[in-house]
């Protein structure tokens, strides 16, 4: 009988070593086994920003597996961030705007000028000549959408371009992630989260 129960211990003893010595292995596996894949050269970094924005690369740097790119466009800085690997862009971060003047938003309309002739102005606003909508704005317009508490704002990248994701716990315990387009300051979506546990 005991020796019975003491193989029976022996045994699982060793298969739950081998389980643990796989996990880790396979743990091992897929954290390190990424490092192992080939990252772009600068060349491929820097089409890659290339492909999505017009401008010139002024500097790109490869930092802990991803590469850190300048970019000059007509209007303004901007550092982006892209995955090493795959080119991908994480962020984009206004660094500076344009020298030139930008139609900047404004709260209240302007009054008609006095004296005739209009100032020459430039044509009705493009997308290319819109300025960047800052951080601060568009945590402002979100609240203005979803009254409540700002948690986090992230940045983000897709084919409609640049935007700010703005995460926003509400009084009544929800959370809403609100997506602020980056370039024209409008709402793109409002994203309700479910809390984890509803406490009773």
């Amino acid at each position: 009988m005991n020796r019975n129960q003491v193989n029976k211990r022996m045994i699982f003893n060793v298969v739950m070593g081998i389980a643990a010595l796989l996990l880790l292995a396979l743990a091992a596996f897929w954290m390190f086994g990424k490092d192992s894949e080939p990252l772009l050269s600068q060349d491929q970094a820097e089409q890659a920003v290339l492909s999505e924005y017009a401008g010139k690369v002024d500097s790109l740097k490869l930092q802990a597996g991803a590469y850190v790119a300048e970019l000059q466009t007509e209007q303004g800085r901007y550092e982006l961030k892209l995955d090493g690997v795959t080119g991908e862009i994480l962020s984009i971060v206004l660094l500076k705007h344009a020298d030139e003047p930008a139609v900047q938003p404004t709260s209240a309309a302007s009054p008609a000028p006095s004296g005739g002739a209009a100032p020459t102005r430039s044509p009705a606003p493009t997308p290319a000549a819109q300025s960047l909508v800052s951080e601060e704005e568009a945590v402002r317009l979100a609240l203005l959408e979803v009254p409540g508490e700002l948690d986090d704002v992230d940045t983000g990248i897709d084919a409609a371009g640049a935007f700010y994701l703005v995460e926003i716990h509400t009084s009544d315990g929800r959370e809403a992630v609100v997506q602020v387009n980056a370039i024209s300051g409008k709402i793109m979506s409002v994203t309700w989260e479910e809390p984890d546990g509803e406490d009773s």
